[in-house]
């Protein structure tokens, strides 16, 4: 009950949780809400397009943000236009470039020192 916050409203009493939303940096959900941050209006097509996805992966995705109350869809006749209504958002993770040069880093550094399980071997 710590991460709750009371709101107090005259029909009835409501709980929110106040602890940031944790998402993973590398996945189309936090491309989606990076996009959506920048403030434009932008329907799920437009969002599609934009992120190269087709347009039924992406209205599964906003499905589960709209179930954790960080996505809300507003539906006309003809367009579905996405709003952000969460602002406490974290990314975290490592960025797919970032691993890669990671793994670079770690090789290189194995092959200049060799193991001793491996200088072992070789002088046996």
């Amino acid at each position: 009950m710590t991460n709750l916050k009371k709101i107090i409203n005259p029909q009835a009493l409501i709980l929110v949780d106040t602890m940031p939303v944790q998402i993973d940096s590398d996945s189309l959900e936090s491309r989606l809400i990076k996009l959506l941050m920048r403030g434009e209006n932008i329907t799920l097509k437009e969002a599609a397009n934009k992120l190269n996805v087709s347009e039924n992966k992406l209205e599964r995705t906003v499905k589960g943000l709209v179930s954790k109350g960080i996505v809300s869809v507003d539906a006309l006749p003809d367009k579905k236009y996405l709003r952000l209504k969460r602002s406490d958002i974290q990314f975290h993770g490592t960025n797919p470039s970032q691993e890669k040069a990671l793994k670079r880093k770690r090789s290189k550094k194995s092959k200049e020192k060799g193991s001793k399980k491996s200088r072992e071997m070789m002088y046996r």
